[in-house]
């Protein structure tokens, strides 16, 4: 992207998304936030904290939440752009220590953000927070 833009796509990421959602805490590495206010995350089988770990982007749940309601409710993006946006409005991550799930659920115009400070690539914990993200689902929309 830094060769298409001719600039860094941090940059492009910043003024396109999130100054216009008003994010205060998003950010692209983890030496941008106070180390306290970061959740320990766990390997299992392993004592280690990975939190320190330079994994990318960071974000609150309540920021993700907003900018999956963007992407559906299109203020993300110019002109014409939402036509042409491919993905459905759902997110899934993991990194040693931590993953999330994030789904937009149309039927009941809810975002559901779930993270986890737990992580194995067995699969385990991956599927226990899709039961855990189906049943918070499910309850909501007995409420609704």
């Amino acid at each position: 992207m830094d060769k298409v833009l001719g600039y860094d796509y941090n940059e492009y990421i910043k003024e396109k998304i999130l100054k216009p959602l008003n994010f205060k805490n998003t950010f692209f590495s983890i030496n941008e936030v106070d180390m306290e206010d970061v959740m320990s995350g766990y390997y299992v089988g392993y004592d280690e904290d990975f939190k320190a770990h330079e994994y990318g982007m960071l974000a609150t749940a309540e920021d993700v939440g907003i900018f999956l309601r963007a992407l559906k409710d299109g203020s993300v993006f110019d002109l014409g752009e939402q036509e042409i946006y491919p993905y459905e409005y759902n997110h899934g991550g993991l990194v040693v220590g931590y993953q999330s799930l994030a789904e937009y659920h149309k039927d009941i115009d809810a975002v559901v953000v779930q993270f986890i400070n737990t992580t194995d690539f067995e699969g385990y914990e991956w599927n226990l927070s899709e039961i855990t993200m189906n049943r918070i689902v499910k309850i909501i929309r007995k409420k609704n």
